[in-house]
């Protein structure tokens, strides 16, 4: 690392990527004790419950898995009858993930929960205008990426 951690952006990208990680996984094992969601699952079912029926590579590309995870993932959610796959008429070469009720009412029940420990977590640290800063930022990068505009992936509190 050497004369990299002396330079405010690495130093900069460095702590938020620690944190990360940390919230990460502190919010991923705390939802899975209190929903029975493991984390992957809560972010499949968040994207679907917002997306509708959604393509498998474009649902991959939403979660923080390959896509080869993604249809791994989908398939243990479609064992426990929280999603399911469809494969149209229309195109024999596309397949949809979709949720089904039990996964809608699964993921009802989680959001309150998410939300509760993402303030807890992190929200109740941000001071006014960090959300902005914090946003304006990562769609900078995203932008520069080539990637989609960071956004909510789940339906925001009321």
């Amino acid at each position: 690392m050497g004369e990299h951690t002396t330079d405010p952006s690495w130093a900069a990208w460095y702590a938020q990527a620690t944190m990360n990680a940390r919230l990460l996984e502190r919010l991923g094992g705390e939802m899975e004790r209190r929903t029975g969601l493991p984390a992957a699952w809560f972010e499949v079912l968040a994207n679907l419950k917002r997306g509708g029926p959604t393509r498998m590579n474009v649902l991959a590309d939403a979660l923080f898995v390959s896509r080869g995870g993604a249809t791994r993932l989908v398939a243990r959610l479609e064992e426990v009858g929280l999603v399911e796959r469809e494969i149209p008429a229309s195109d024999r070469r596309a397949t949809y993930a979709q949720i089904t009720e039990k996964g809608r009412a699964a993921i009802e029940r989680a959001l309150p929960v998410h939300f509760e420990l993402v303030e807890e977590l992190y929200g109740r640290h941000l001071e006014p205008g960090d959300a902005e800063a914090i946003l304006g930022v990562a769609a900078r990068i995203s932008a520069a990426q080539g990637w989609p505009a960071p956004g909510a992936a789940v339906d925001q509190p009321v």
